[in-house]
C-alpha cells in the first residue's frame, strides 16, 4: 500500500467554498485517497512510504475545467494543437468536463451521437496523458432519442448531456422533453445560454432555460455573447441550477454574477471553464484568469474561495471523487507560490495576476514536477521515499 505524508505545508486551499482555508499542517493519503488532514502526527509520518516536505509552500486542489469540448484524443483539430490535456496540466488543471465533443463531421443521428458518447467515454477512461482526467462521452441531443436510449447510455456510464442548443434539437419544448428523460436516468444536463456561437446554434434566454430545466446553465458570462443582465439575474434568482462562466467571456458579468450569487447564497453553484477549443482560443491557464479577476475585484474574499469554483464546486456538480482536500477524496493537489513581485500566491491573485503552480499530484502520484506554462515555485518540495 502506498502511503504519502505531506508535511510543513503553508496555507491549504480546501476546494470547499464554505470552508475555503483549512487549519491544518499535514495531508496523509493511502493508495491515492486522502485519509487525514490536520495537525502533524508522528505515527502517520512513520507509517508513510513517501514523505513530502512541502518547504512551507501553499497547496490547493488540482483545478477542474467545468466547460470543455474535447475530441477523442489529445489533439485539437481547430488549432492543430497536440498535447492539449497535458498543457492544461502544465498550469495546474488536472481534469476537464466534456459538455460535448468538438470534432469535424459530428454525426447527428441517434446511432451517431450514442456511438460518439460511448467511444468518447471509453477512450478517455483508458487514455490519461500524464494522468490527466478528461471526462469524455457527453451525449448530444438529436431527434429520435427515446427513453430507452437514455437508459442504455446510463448503463454505459454516460453521465452528461452535452450543451442543449448546440445540436439539432433546439426547440424549447422538445429540449425540455428530452432533458426530463435524461435527468430521470441520473444524467447531468448542460445547456447553452445567450447568443448563438455559430449559425447552427440556438439562442436561449432566461424563460427558455427555465422551461428546459437543465442541471447546468453554461457560459453565463458569454460564450461569447451572454444573455441580457435581466435574464442572467432571472436564472440566478428563479432557477435551481449550477452555472459555469468562461475565461474569455464578459468580465463585467463575471464580477456581477459573483456579487449576486453571494447575496443569494449560491456561490457554491458557480463554476469556471475555458470552452476549449473555443473561438476565443486555446487557454491552458484560462481558469486562473477567472480566479485572478474575481480575486482582484473582491479583496475582502480569500482567493481560495474562487479556487473552489474551479475545483470543489465542479466536483459537487458532476459527482467527482476529487476537487477537494478532504478525507475520502483523491489526492489531486497542486503546489502554489507567488509570481513576480508577490511571494504569496494569494496576494498574486489579488493583484490580478496568475500565481505559480508546480508539482502536480494526481491520484497520489507525482505527475508533473514543473509546470512549463508558469515559472514554477521558488522552492521545491522534497520527496523522500522509504
Amino acid at each position: 500500500m502506498k502511503k504519502i505524508y505531506i508535511k510543513n505545508l503553508g496555507t491549504i486551499a480546501s476546494g470547499d467554498v464554505n470552508n475555503p482555508i483549512l487549519d491544518a499542517e499535514v495531508i496523509y493519503a493511502e493508495n491515492g485517497v486522502i485519509q487525514y488532514v490536520g495537525a502533524a502526527k508522528a505515527d502517520l509520518e512513520a507509517a508513510a512510504t513517501t514523505v513530502v516536505d512541502a518547504k512551507g509552500l501553499d497547496v490547493g486542489p488540482a483545478l477542474i475545467d467545468a466547460h470543455a469540448h474535447p475530441p477523442m484524443n489529445d489533439y485539437l483539430v481547430e488549432f492543430k494543437a497536440t498535447d492539449f490535456a497535458t498543457n492544461f496540466m502544465a498550469g495546474g488543471t488536472g481534469s476537464m468536463i466534456s459538455v460535448g465533443s468538438s470534432m469535424p463531421g459530428m454525426p447527428y443521428t441517434v446511432a451517431g451521437v450514442k456511438a460518439v458518447a460511448v467511444a468518447g467515454k471509453q477512450i478517455w477512461d483508458t487514455y490519461r496523458p500524464l494522468g490527466s482526467k478528461v471526462y469524455g462521452g457527453a451525449l448530444m441531443l438529436v431527434d429520435g432519442l427515446k427513453d430507452s436510449d437514455f437508459a442504455e447510455m446510463a448503463a454505459e456510464g454516460i453521465k452528461v448531456v452535452g450543451e442543449v442548443g448546440k445540436s439539432p434539437v433546439q426547440d424549447v419544448a422538445k429540449a425540455a422533453e428530452l432533458t426530463k428523460m435524461a435527468r430521470k436516468h441520473g444524467m447531468v444536463v448542460t445547456a447553452h445560454s445567450g447568443g448563438p456561437v455559430k449559425a447552427c446554434c440556438a439562442s436561449y434566454n432566461a424563460d427558455d432555460l427555465l422551461k428546459i430545466n437543465p442541471n447546468v446553465i453554461c457560459s453565463l458570462n458569454g460564450g461569447p455573447t451572454p444573455m441580457s443582465d435581466a435574464d442572467i439575474e432571472k436564472v440566478l434568482k428563479e432557477g435551481d441550477f449550477y452555472y459555469d462562466m468562461l475565461a474569455h467571456g464578459n468580465v463585467r458579468i463575471l464580477r456581477n454574477v459573483y456579487k449576486l450569487a453571494k447575496s443569494l447564497n449560491k456561490v457554491d453553484k458557480l463554476m469556471f471553464g475555458t470552452n476549449v477549443p473555443s473561438m476565443s482560443g486555446y487557454s491552458p491557464l484560462g481558469l486562473w484568469l477567472s480566479i485572478a479577476a474575481l480575486s482582484n475585484t473582491y479583496q475582502d474574499v480569500h482567493p481560495a474561495t474562487f479556487i473552489a469554483m474551479a475545483s470543489g464546486n465542479v466536483a459537487d456538480c458532476y459527482g467527482l471523487d476529487h476537487g477537494k482536500i478532504a478525507k475520502g477524496y483523491k489526492l489531486d493537489i497542486i503546489f502554489l507560490d507567488g509570481f513576480g513581485y508577490d511571494t504569496c500566491p494569494f496576494k498574486t491573485l489579488q493583484s490580478g495576476n496568475m500565481c505559480s503552480t508546480s508539482f502536480v499530484i494526481l491520484d497520489g502520484e507525482l505527475r508533473m514536477p514543473h509546470c512549463k506554462n508558469v515559472p514554477g515555485a521558488s522552492r521545491k518540495p522534497e520527496f523522500i521515499t522509504k
